[in-house]
C-alpha cells in the first residue's frame, strides 16, 4: 500500500497547536482513538511512534500491539486507524455511554478553565 492508495477514516487534528508540527491525534467524533508523534529520542529516531487510546470507553477491547514505530506518518496514521477499527469489531459499535462521558469531561474541564 502506498500513501496514495490509503484514505483516512478519521479526524486528524494537531495534538500541539502551534508547538509541535510533527505530533497528530485521532479522533471518531468526540473520542480520541490515538496518536503520532515522531521518535526524537529512542534508538529509532526520526521514526513515527504510533499509540492507540480510546481512554474514554472503558469497555474498549484493546487489541495488542498497542503502540509501535513506522517509518512514514502515514504509516503510523494506517495504524492508529487500523487498530481502532480491530478494537470496534471484538468490542462493537460504541454505545452512547461513551460520549456522555466524555461531554460530562468537558462540562468539568470548564469548571477550571480548561
Amino acid at each position: 500500500m502506498t500513501e496514495r492508495s490509503w484514505k483516512r477514516k478519521y479526524q486528524w487534528r494537531l495534538t500541539w497547536p502551534g508547538e509541535a508540527d510533527e505530533d497528530w491525534a485521532a479522533y471518531d467524533g468526540d473520542l480520541y482513538i490515538g496518536r503520532i508523534h515522531r521518535d526524537k529520542t529512542s534508538l529509532k529516531a526520526g521514526m513515527f511512534i504510533w499509540a492507540g487510546g480510546c481512554s474514554s470507553w472503558w469497555e474498549f477491547e484493546r487489541p495488542m500491539p498497542q503502540s509501535g514505530h513506522e517509518a512514514e506518518a502515514w504509516e503510523a496514521a494506517k495504524r492508529v486507524e487500523d487498530w481502532y477499527d480491530e478494537g470496534v469489531a471484538r468490542t462493537g459499535p460504541k454505545p452512547e455511554a461513551v460520549s456522555q462521558r466524555i461531554a460530562d469531561l468537558k462540562e468539568r474541564g470548564r469548571k477550571f478553565g480548561w
